[in-house]
């Protein structure tokens, strides 16, 4: 099964274009885990594995953090293994690592994440040139989600001025991106930020059939109404990653944090269901049939 295939059917087997991001920070963590004398390592196995439990059925997609496993120092990729075990097959696992080194070294990087740890996609830096990106393409069941319009503050420094002619920097990788996606059998999407509404049109106008990774919505306050509209038209399957909105306890609620959780998750799924229905569609658009890489 190729990357686009596999993405798609896991989007309809569980019907929603929802990602969870797993991102264990200690000092967010529920009181309910950091008030019970774990270790870190400890603490950020237990929530990670607690948050799958409680959205397994109700995501596409999981995104992990690669830091804050790191952070953990010689502990973390048992931990990271744990993690793993936790996920049910047939959900798409993307490895947030952000690499973005000369391709010798990416090469090893792609042995670490997609060969031993077996992750489907990873996300990366393009901005030291897009042969980085060419050791993690050369496989039809991969995927790599180059960076191309973040959802932090800070993009306006760079990526959104003007760049050889095109409205912005974002929009010529995206471009970029798109031949580079023609020459290579692995699939290449983007990461968008989704509070960068003002500046979608152009570079999704560019890159037409990405897959899209879309950070943003929920604790940095995108608007899906907005994705929902420039999104209607993409030929490339949306995942849409929420990470503290989906962990986020409120202390008000008598609930306990792990049905929480569990509500978030569905309240998440009905804001995102008119973008999900498209792709539920028996007749809708269907990824693997985009581009040639896509088959």
């Amino acid at each position: 099964m190729t990357y686009p295939q596999k993405l798609l059917t896991s989007v309809r087997a569980s019907r929603t274009v929802l990602c969870a991001g797993l991102d264990p920070v200690p000092e967010l963590l529920p009181p309910e885990i950091r008030n019970r004398g774990l270790s870190d390592t400890e603490a950020a196995v237990t929530f990670c594995r607690r948050m799958i439990e409680q959205t397994k059925t109700g995501v596409a997609a999981y995104k992990i953090n690669i830091a804050y496993f790191e952070a953990l120092g010689t502990d973390a990729f048992h931990a990271l293994n744990d993690v793993l075990d936790a996920i049910p097959s047939g959900k798409v696992l993307i490895a947030d690592a952000k690499r973005g080194d000369v391709p010798h070294t990416n090469a090893r990087y792609k042995t670490a994440w997609f060969d031993r740890f077996g992750f489907d996609a990873i996300t990366l830096f393009p901005f030291i040139g897009l042969d980085t990106l060419h050791p993690f393409l050369q496989d039809t069941h991969r995927a790599a989600y180059a960076l191309t319009l973040t959802s932090n503050p800070g993009a306006a420094d760079l990526m959104m001025r003007p760049f050889e002619g095109a409205n912005s920097l974002s929009e010529y990788i995206a471009g970029r991106l798109r031949s580079t996606s023609l020459e290579h059998p692995g699939t290449l999407g983007m990461v968008i930020g989704a509070t960068q509404s003002a500046f979608y049109g152009p570079v999704l106008q560019a890159y037409p059939e990405a897959p899209l990774l879309i950070p943003g919505v929920g604790a940095q306050g995108g608007s899906v109404t907005e994705l929902a509209q420039h999104l209607s038209r993409h030929r490339g399957i949306p995942l849409i990653n929420v990470s503290r909105g989906l962990a986020a306890m409120d202390l008000s609620n008598t609930s306990d944090w792990e049905m929480q959780v569990a509500a978030n998750t569905d309240r998440y799924n009905q804001l995102l269901q008119g973008i999900t229905q498209r792709w539920l569609l028996p007749d809708g658009p269907d990824a693997p049939q985009q581009q040639n890489q896509f088959s």
